[in-house]
């Protein structure tokens, strides 16, 4: 199974109740009229010579609750193009993100996940223990354009490097 699309564009999925949180990852990620954040940081460092992106390297889906995120990483599976890694907000109706992150790693163990969270119901050792994940990554609310593209390009990078947990098995579906 592979994580990259052509070009090796990355999938990026994004849970979270709120959909301005949707729109900010969106932004930063896949840009719209601006500038993505990518080729901003770019132009930042570089002046306007900076190379432009020959394509764009991630696509980003969205869900509002940790069940439709399931389904849209079950159906990616499916489909033959899981995502790279995901972004799951700590605090939602239903399922929290500790939930969300185990239904998750159930259907694609290998899932690179970062944690987002403005206030944490458990420490984060806790949260380490529940999940059995020493990769998973922390992004505190409020964050920046800057921490998320470190987050994602170290995650990314850590996808094709890394194998699922011994102890991990993908349920049939």
């Amino acid at each position: 199974m592979t994580r990259t699309g052509s070009g090796g564009v990355h999938r990026i999925l994004v849970v979270d109740d709120n959909a301005a949180i949707h729109r900010d990852f969106q932004k930063i990620l896949v840009g719209g009229d601006e500038r993505s954040g990518l080729e901003g940081l770019e132009q930042d460092l570089f002046g306007a010579n900076a190379p432009a992106s020959s394509s764009k390297q991630f696509t980003v889906s969205c869900a509002g609750s940790g069940k439709e995120a399931l389904e849209l990483v079950r159906r990616a599976c499916q489909q033959g193009k899981p995502f790279t890694m995901a972004f799951v907000d700590m605090r939602m109706p239903g399922w929290d993100g500790i939930e969300t992150c185990s239904q998750l790693y159930r259907v694609q163990p290998d899932l690179q996940v970062a944690i987002c969270s403005a206030y944490m119901d458990y420490s984060w050792h806790e949260v380490l223990t529940k999940l059995q994940r020493p990769g998973l990554r922390l992004l505190r609310k409020p964050w920046t354009s800057g921490e998320v593209l470190a987050l994602v390009h170290e995650l990314c990078g850590r996808a094709g490097q890394t194998k699922a947990p011994p102890q991990s098995r993908k349920l049939s579906t």
